[in-house]
């Protein structure tokens, strides 16, 4: 119990779940809030299953074999995301919020929460709308798309 209270007092990670909480709570009145529930609550995992488990750990496997195992992890956990908030809210929400995550809104999140800098380069962000044309992305590459990202969204909620 005691790493567990460790874990939520680390940096903003409290703030994080708290986001989570109230978000997922909206959500049964305003369908939209689920599009930010998801983005909010795969960031948890990131945080819980990247940052904690892969960074701060000590072990003899090549960081290669298991950053992609937490990719499958990872991707496995949005999909569930993806169906257990469209059925329970709205498939088009659902789909917005999976938007806001593929512009890479999920990834800011990701040091907002930690209470990091946004890294000047961004390596690992190829699998984005922007990613697949350039490869290696800025810093303001990523917030501009992330904007995109959140514009695409905010269209799609206010259509449906």
């Amino acid at each position: 119990m005691l790493d567990l209270l460790i874990i939520l007092k680390y940096k903003r990670v409290w703030f994080n779940i708290i986001l989570c909480f109230l978000t997922g709570i909206l959500s049964f009145f305003v369908f939209e809030f689920s599009a930010l529930f998801f983005v909010l609550l795969s960031n948890v995992f990131d945080i819980l299953g990247y940052h904690f488990t892969l960074i701060r750990r000590t072990n003899q496997i090549p960081d290669k074999i298991i950053v992609k195992s937490y990719r499958v992890n990872q991707f496995l956990f949005d999909a569930l995301l993806l169906l257990l908030i469209g059925i329970q809210f709205s498939w088009v929400a659902s789909i917005a919020g999976w938007i806001m995550k593929l512009f890479g809104l999920q990834d800011i999140f990701y040091y907002l929460f930690l209470n990091e800098k946004l890294p000047l380069k961004w390596n690992w962000m190829r699998w984005t709308p922007l990613g697949w044309f350039k490869g290696d992305l800025t810093k303001n590459e990523i917030v501009i798309q992330s904007i995109v990202g959140i514009l695409i969204a905010m269209i799609l909620l206010t259509i449906k």
